[in-house]
């Protein structure tokens, strides 16, 4: 039964990115690690639009969207749900945005049902750079509590030593220290391509 959530359509994106709010950018994995099912899919605020060609490189499908909250990301994967497209696993890390509570986190589990995975990736705070982004903890808690319908991929401690501002040597990010710059978001989508043995229908972690 579908869920009554908005919509969110998608739009292809090339070259440089925009962070504005409005445009929703999207594009399809190249690869599928999931043979039988449906690729993986990251469902992103605006740190997720540089490394679109890269995580689409690795495997999964993208919807991003600059300003997105947790809510929204969501109500993305509810409206894939009821068009029979939502993946077995399923990534959000769209909680720089507005933070992220307990409820949040229990809503996109209803969405996503018990035959899928939960994918929480950590932010930096949106508005400072700083790491980590406020209500961290609760991905964590969440994890402790479902921990075989969530997996944590902690960017903010994979990244924390290359947290700088090009044109700083070894700088993964621009300056507001919040968007990774092209080095940064290859090293993005190889991070998160950690999760990709879960991509599998009856995997989970």
């Amino acid at each position: 039964m579908c869920l009554s959530l908005l919509c969110v359509s998608t739009a292809l994106t090339a070259g440089e990115p925009k962070y504005g709010c409005k445009r929703v950018h999207g594009a399809n994995a190249q690869v599928n690690p999931s043979p039988r099912g449906l690729p993986p899919m990251v469902i992103g605020d605006s740190t997720v639009i540089l490394p679109i060609p890269n995580l689409t490189a690795v495997g999964y499908s993208v919807n991003a969207r600059g300003c997105r909250g947790f809510r929204e990301a969501t109500a993305v994967a509810a409206k894939l749900r009821c068009k029979h497209r939502l993946p077995h696993l399923v990534l959000i890390n769209d909680y720089g945005n507005g933070g992220i509570n307990s409820d949040r986190i229990q809503e996109a589990l209803d969405v996503l049902g018990t035959s899928r995975v939960l994918g929480l990736v950590t932010e930096y705070n949106a508005d400072t750079g700083r790491p980590p982004a406020p209500d961290t903890d609760v991905l964590f808690q969440a994890r402790k509590r479902y921990p075989h319908r969530i997996v944590v991929l902690d960017w903010v401690k994979f990244s924390r030593r290359h947290h700088a501002a090009e044109p700083k040597a070894g700088a993964w990010f621009l300056p507001d220290l919040y968007h990774p710059n092209y080095t940064g978001a290859a090293a993005y989508a190889q991070f998160l391509s950690r999760a990709l043995p879960l991509a599998r229908d009856g995997r989970f972690p």
